[in-house]
């Protein structure tokens, strides 16, 4: 079921200075990140709160964007000892199926570093894992992004006309990992609950996995107070099939949602709240 209380779940984040300044003086979207916390939280979390959480978001994209421009000074040990991987067992588990593996994952995290970083220490996964994405802006950052996960042993795959890429890719057992937690157009999209507001999903990892048979598993990477990350998985989502195929579609990726929140609200502070997630569902 949808999040009914996601105050009871979500963890209280330290406010860092830096959070505190860029919400203050470099406020980059701030009507979008309160309006999503105002949507999300607002019902059960006082003010104080909200503008707190907000401010503590600002310190996560502050230290993010520190921890980006320093990863290429890093020596590879360095950058391995970055991340800490969990739960790599649900995944070979998964790869014996023979179906190859689909990722369900969001903007949670330091994702890029997790997710790069993290596939050092999980030497398997190495040029058997391949992400759908979309296009950065500027291009010189999707440049840079694109290039650094080519190098971890990343394949990168255009986010739009991918359907026999991904099955091509799953028939050979690998795997592929969707995020799925922006804002998804009417037409390529399923009209589902997201942390209890109805939002546009994608409705192509259902679709996926409906065609491949592939386990869907849920991952998650995030930042620990340290400042260590963790890339975790966890254990796959059952594909359940409804007489109608718009059903089948409209359970799953509600299933999908379900999953994103439980690891969202973990680390509420870490999420990409920049996004207008919940565009034209009211």
């Amino acid at each position: 079921m949808p999040c009914s209380n996601p105050t009871a779940e979500a963890q209280r984040p330290a406010v860092p200075l830096s959070g505190k300044l860029l919400y203050h003086l470099m406020p980059v979207r701030r009507g979008v990140v309160m309006s999503n916390l105002h949507r999300v939280f607002g019902a059960t979390m006082p003010e104080s709160e909200i503008v707190a959480l907000a401010q503590a978001f600002y310190g996560h994209l502050f230290r993010s964007a520190i921890e980006y421009l320093r990863y290429t000074n890093l020596s590879v040990a360095k950058r391995s000892a970055l991340v800490r991987v969990e739960n790599k067992t649900v995944v070979l588990r998964a790869f014996e199926r023979g179906k190859g593996v689909l990722f369900l994952a969001g903007h949670l995290g330091n994702w890029e570093i997790g997710c790069i970083s993290g596939i050092m220490n999980f030497p398997e996964l190495k040029d058997r894992l391949h992400v759908v994405r979309r296009p950065l802006v500027p291009r010189v950052l999707d440049r840079i992004v694109a290039r650094r996960f080519r190098n971890a042993g990343l394949g990168v795959i255009p986010k739009y006309d991918a359907m026999q890429t991904i099955l091509s890719l799953l028939a050979a057992n690998r795997a592929v990992g969707f995020v799925m937690d922006q804002h998804a157009a009417s037409r390529e999209g399923v009209r589902v609950q997201f942390l209890g507001a109805a939002a546009w999903t994608f409705r192509s990892l259902a679709a996926v996995a409906r065609r491949s048979g592939a386990p869907v598993l849920p991952v998650a990477t995030w930042r620990e107070p340290d400042g260590s990350h963790v890339l975790r998985f966890e254990d796959p989502l059952d594909f359940i099939e409804c007489d109608d195929l718009a059903e089948t579609i409209r359970v799953n990726t509600q299933r999908y949602n379900n999953a994103l929140e439980r690891m969202i609200l973990r680390h509420p502070e870490q999420r990409l709240w920049m996004h207008r997630r919940w565009k034209h569902a009211d």
